[in-house]
C-alpha cells in the first residue's frame, strides 16, 4: 500500500484463521497494543503483515488517531525524505509555497505504518533512528525540531537480522524497531486455517455479486489444502476472485481448480498422493456420481458438472468408464 488512510481499515476478527500460530500471534497483537512500543512484523508476502498492523492500531489506546501507511519500496528515494518528515516553504524546485507536513506530523497521536522497511536508504535510516530516539523531526529545509507524538510499525519481507549481518540494514535502528517482533507464517504452514480465509473470501463475493452466488466443493477445498501458495493469502484471494468471474455454475469443483493452479507447487509427503493422483480420483468420483444420478445421461451428467459433453466424454475416456 503506497498511499495513506487516516483511519485504520482492520481489527483481529479480519486476521482469519484459528491455528496455533494465528492464536499466538493474535494474543501477542492484543498484548504490544495497550503499549507504545515499535513492532516489527516480519513474514513472505502476502502473509497479512498489514492486517495486523491495522489490527494493532485498531486495538491500542490511539485507536481514535490517524493511521497512516508508507510504503518504503514505491516512493522514489529523492521523495522519502519529505513523505516521511515534511519540507519548509522554498526547500527545493517545485515546493509549495506553505510547505507540506510529513506522514510524522499528519499521525500525530496515532501510529504510522512503514510497509517494506528493508527498502528504507541509509540517509533516512539515521533519520528515522534519530526520531525513535528523541521523538522529534526536522522537516527537509527546517532549521527546527517539532515533537510529535506517533507510535512506528514496520513490515518487512525480508529478514532485517540478516540485512543486518550483510551490512544493508542498520544494526542500531533494528534494535530499535525489533522491541516486539511478530513473525507471520506463510500460508503453507497453516493450512487448517484454508477453509476459513476461503470461506470470508467467498462471504465478501458473494455479498458484492449476489447475482455470481458461488460455493466451494469439500473437495476443492481439500485441494486448496494441498497447494502450496507461494504467494501465501494474496496468492488464495486471487485465484478464488478468477473462479468466482469465470467458473459457470454455483459449485467451484476440483477440475476447475486444477485449471486455474499451475501443476506444482503441491505438498507431497509419502503416506499421501500427489495431487494431480487426489484429482484424478476425485475427479472419476464425481463422474460416475453424476452420470449415476441422471441414470447414465451424458448430457445433463455434463450440465451438472459444468462441463461441455466434448469433456465429459474425453473424461470417460481418459478414466475407462464405460458409460
Amino acid at each position: 500500500m503506497s498511499g495513506s488512510s487516516l483511519r485504520a481499515q482492520f481489527t483481529l476478527e479480519d486476521i482469519r484463521g484459528s491455528s496455533p500460530a494465528i492464536t499466538h500471534l493474535k494474543e501477542m497483537a492484543k498484548r504490544v497494543a495497550q503499549t507504545d512500543f515499535p513492532v516489527l512484523l516480519e513474514g513472505e508476502s502476502g502473509t497479512g503483515k498489514e492486517l495486523f498492523a491495522h489490527a494493532i492500531h485498531n486495538l491500542s489506546p490511539r485507536a481514535q488517531g490517524p493511521f497512516l501507511t508508507l510504503n518504503c519500496a514505491a516512493i522514489p528515494e529523492a521523495l522519502m525524505e519529505s513523505e516521511l518528515f515534511g519540507y519548509e516553504a522554498g526547500a527545493f524546485t517545485g515546493a509549495r509555497k506553505s510547505g507540506k507536513p510529513g506522514k510524522f506530523e499528519l499521525a500525530h497521536g496515532g501510529t504510522v505504518f512503514l510497509d517494506e522497511i528493508s527498502c528504507l536508504p541509509p540517509p533516512l535510516q539515521a533519520k528515522l533512528l534519530r526520531f525513535l530516539q528523541y521523538g522529534d523531526i526536522e522537516k527537509v529545509g527546517g532549521i527546527s525540531r517539532t515533537k510529535v507524538d506517533v507510535r512506528v510499525i514496520a513490515a518487512s519481507n525480508r529478514p532485517l537480522e540478516a540485512m543486518v549481518a550483510e551490512g544493508l540494514f542498520r544494526e542500531d535502528l533494528f534494535y530499535r524497531l525489533n522491541v516486539v517482533r511478530l513473525a507471520i507464517p506463510p500460508l503453507r504452514e497453516r493450512a487448517e486455517d484454508i477453509p476459513a480465509i476461503a470461506a470470508a473470501i467467498m462471504e465478501k463475493l458473494n455479498r458484492k455479486y449476489p447475482h455470481l452466488k458461488k460455493q466451494i466443493s469439500p473437495e476443492t477445498m481439500v485441494m486448496l489444502q494441498s497447494y502450496v501458495w507461494p504467494g501465501n493469502v494474496r496468492e488464495l484471494e486471487n485465484v478464488l476472485q478468477r473462479l468466482f468471474a469465470l467458473v459457470e455454475g454455483e459449485t467451484i469443483l476440483p477440475h476447475h481448480l486444477a485449471a486455474f493452479l499451475p501443476v506444482g507447487p503441491w505438498e507431497v509427503t509419502a503416506d499421501r498422493p500427489s495431487l494431480s493422483q487426489q484429482l484424478a480420483m476425485m475427479e472419476r468420483d464425481m463422474i460416475q456420481q453424476a452420470l449415476r444420478s441422471t441414470g447414465g445421461n451424458k448430457a445433463r451428467a455434463a450440465r451438472l458438472l459444468g462441463m461441455p459433453r466434448s469433456s465429459l466424454y474425453e473424461k470417460l475416456k481418459t478414466y475407462k468408464l464405460g458409460y
